[in-house]
């Protein structure tokens, strides 16, 4: 199911060419194919949800629509020449005549060459052409793309909609994303069970060697599990600001809050570096290694 917000503003048809939507990479993910759909959609319900039958709906859940074009990072990030390309198809008109959508999943992790190149099409939207951005955080992007497209935080207790038959269905991208995602949250979920406990520091240590054996690649697992780690970061920034305030919070990947606001703000910027620095070919096990144990000293005392 779309996120009840933007089925609604896709119903009111206040639909903005370029989007942003922040919150687990899971999630956003699901969202952004969500709203490509609604998009898409040749028969919309009137609350704004893809109907799922028509030809449009059909086609996206195969896998095989032609004006739906998803962008995943390779290896660590989004490279250039996957923009350049972008650039390209969306000069082309729309294989069906109407709407056509590109979905970049984890646009934060663009580097600048990307990120501009992505600029020169947003400054010049194209009548009927959507792109939809995903990333844990807003403000990891280029203040010139936030002040071109809406930003939606999606709430960290939105419950998925989808299962293992519809990702795998969708894409096959998609399928083995959702699933080097979900391990990762595991990896990042027992990095917090270490940070919890008293004396983690070997422990820490045999977990950023772990990546050594990943099979999905070493590269683009400690990317994941670093966009992961930023997510769960900003989840116990929020915590922490919300038990300030006397308000209920929910933990998805701690156990407790571990750290203050501004010891998970100072961790994020920390694992922003680590991961501009393993998309630059710095020895990751060796990153991720300094990078745990800076974390863990910032933990409440």
């Amino acid at each position: 199911m779309l996120y009840d917000k933007l089925a609604g503003i896709v119903a009111a048809g206040k639909i903005s060419h370029a989007w942003l939507l922040t919150g687990r990479p899971e999630q956003t993910l699901e969202q952004a194919v969500q709203l490509a759909q609604a998009l898409l959609c040749h028969d919309l319900r009137a609350d704004g949800q893809p109907c799922g039958e028509c030809a449009s709906c059909k086609k996206l859940a195969a896998g095989n629509h032609p004006d739906l074009q998803l962008v995943l990072p390779r290896g660590a990030s989004v490279k250039i020449e996957q923009t350049r390309a972008m650039q390209y198809t969306a000069n082309l008109e729309a294989y069906e005549g109407g709407r056509r959508v590109v979905i970049i999943h984890q646009a934060h992790t663009m580097p600048p060459a990307a990120a501009n190149s992505l600029l020169k099409i947003l400054e010049e939207p194209q009548e009927g052409l959507f792109f939809i951005l995903t990333a844990p955080l807003g403000d990891s992007l280029l203040e010139t793309i936030l002040s071109r497209v809406v930003w939606l935080r999606l709430p960290d207790d939105l419950p998925s909609g989808g299962d293992d038959v519809y990702y795998t269905a969708l894409l096959p991208e998609m399928a083995q994303e959702r699933e080097l995602t979900l391990a990762m949250r595991e990896k990042c979920r027992r990095l917090f069970e270490l940070f919890a406990a008293a004396d983690s520091g070997a422990a820490l240590l045999v977990l950023a060697k772990s990546f050594r054996d990943e099979k999905a690649g070493v590269k683009r697992s400690q990317a994941v599990f670093l966009a992961e780690l930023l997510a769960a970061l900003n989840e116990q920034a929020a915590g922490a600001i919300k038990q300030a305030a006397g308000e209920e919070y929910k933990l998805v990947y701690a156990p407790r809050l571990l750290f203050d606001e501004q010891g998970a703000l100072a961790a994020g910027l920390l694992t922003e570096e680590a991961a501009r620095d393993i998309d630059g070919n710095v020895n990751g096990v060796l990153t991720l290694s300094v990078l745990f144990l800076r974390i863990y000293n910032l933990r409440k005392q």
